[in-house]
């Protein structure tokens, strides 16, 4: 997991060094009918401190770069699994959302919850990160499990259609604009590199109908689960 968001940051620090970097012009575009379902933990809900660290962070962003799209804190999330991956004109209406409940369910009743250390960030071309790290192989399993689980059902999926899910992050800033600073946001991003934000004990998980930038305006709850220390 290290080795990938090391990887990420040589080719983003590099990047903003020469002026390569992306623009999300889809970011607040209302005709945007990119949808999918997703599998995910917020962070404000299983940690509000570490929420307001990492909100703290994108607002030192946003005093730079105050045109780019700096999540609010009751957005930022961890993806557990993109079950269907956004596609334009997905809806509800085309799957019986109780069959991907019934999975949801089966396959996280009687986990544990499972703790994530957001430290440090690290960037793509087009959006920062917060880095996060698991200390077992908890994460991981369960992936596993519910790629076995959805690959197995008749269901419609497009599981790592696009990336396959190997890292526990966040999303916190995506790039809308052309950079005002790029060379005082790499600085800010280099003191950051090895922050540590804290460690959320995810407890609270749900399967949701989202937009592409998993805004709660769009976003709709098809499920929710409670793991418990005693599982």
């Amino acid at each position: 997991m290290n080795n990938i968001y090391t990887n990420m940051w040589k080719s983003f620090s590099s990047g903003l060094e020469s002026g390569n970097y992306d623009i999300d012009l889809n970011i607040g575009d209302i005709n945007d009918s990119r949808r999918g379902l997703s599998i995910l933990g917020y962070i404000d809900e299983n940690n509000d401190e570490v929420g307001d660290n990492i909100s703290s962070f994108i607002d030192r962003v946003m005093s730079i770069e105050p045109e780019q799209y700096g999540y609010p804190v009751t957005e930022l999330h961890l993806t557990v699994l993109s079950i269907i991956t956004c596609f334009s004109g997905f809806s509800l209406s085309d799957i019986n959302p109780q069959d991907y409940n019934k999975i949801f369910y089966d396959v996280f009743n009687g986990l544990p919850p499972i703790e994530v250390n957001f430290k440090g960030i690290t960037a793509s071309s087009s959006c920062i990160i917060i880095q996060g790290f698991t200390s077992c192989h908890s994460l991981e399993v369960l992936r596993e499990r519910l790629r076995v689980r959805f690959s197995e059902s008749n269901l419609m999926t497009s599981i790592d259609s696009r990336y396959k899910a190997e890292t526990a992050h966040c999303t916190a800033i995506r790039f809308c604009l052309p950079l005002r600073d790029r060379y005082k946001l790499l600085r800010l991003c280099e003191r950051y590199r090895e922050h540590d934000f804290g460690v959320v004990t995810f407890r609270n998980f749900e399967l949701v109908f989202n937009n592409w930038y998993q805004n709660k305006s769009i976003t709709k709850s098809l499920g929710k689960i409670v793991l418990n220390n005693s599982s």
